[in-house]
């Protein structure tokens, strides 16, 4: 059985460089076949402006924790 895929907006927060908000990030959330209950997002992107300076920053989606860098204007995630 194959995942099923969807492209979502949820709510997270943002935070770094001594600043935090809250934030829309898009995401695709995958649907585990094998545990119903279960799904996972990737291909996460911060939805909402802001003013923030680049440098390090991470945003946290449904529990999860992700590194982030802001270049640019652009958040990026870190490897």
């Amino acid at each position: 059985m194959a995942s099923r895929r969807e492209s979502v907006v949820v709510q997270g927060i943002l935070r770094g460089e001594g600043r935090e908000r809250p934030c829309r990030v898009r995401a695709i959330k995958v649907a585990m076949p094998c545990e119903p209950m279960a799904s996972e997002y990737a291909d996460m992107d911060i939805a909402d402006s802001d003013n923030f300076p680049d440098g390090s920053y991470e945003v946290t989606v449904a529990g999860r924790t992700i590194p982030l860098t802001r270049r640019d204007g652009f958040y990026l995630a870190r490897q």
